[in-house]
């Protein structure tokens, strides 16, 4: 993984270079988001949400509990893929913020883009 500093408010986001995947529209999956918070005995959040921008929330995983080790630890966070109109794909940023005391310490955007297929198929030419 490269990691980026980007501009942004609060801690600069961090870029995580990843592939795009492309996921059905409405499906269930579990982001596993490695996060190293320090020091250990910290209590934590963690959000994982997709959309055009970093304050333009499409859908997300809300925030998970969970308690730093100090080390790199796995993070589940379930959340349901965007359902763009009809005939229409889509590409969403992939954003990761991290908090603890109610404060983000921790922002990251993956390189990737969530793509959700669409299209459509016209009348057939029977020649």
């Amino acid at each position: 993984m490269e990691f980026k500093k980007i501009k942004g408010e609060g801690p600069e986001r961090i870029q995580i270079e990843m592939l795009d995947p492309i996921l059905a529209p409405g499906s269930s999956k579990t982001a596993k988001v490695p996060i190293t918070a320090k020091p250990a005995g910290m209590a934590c959040e963690v959000e994982v949400f997709l959309g055009p921008n970093e304050t333009t929330k499409v859908v997300s995983s809300g925030r998970k509990a969970f308690t730093s080790t100090g080390a790199s630890q796995l993070v589940n966070c379930p959340i349901t893929m965007p359902t763009p109109p009809a005939g229409e794909g889509a590409a969403y940023h992939v954003y990761i913020d991290v908090y603890t005391g109610g404060f983000s310490f921790l922002a990251c955007i993956g390189t990737e883009d969530v793509v959700i297929p669409g299209g459509s198929i016209g009348p057939i030419d029977w020649a």
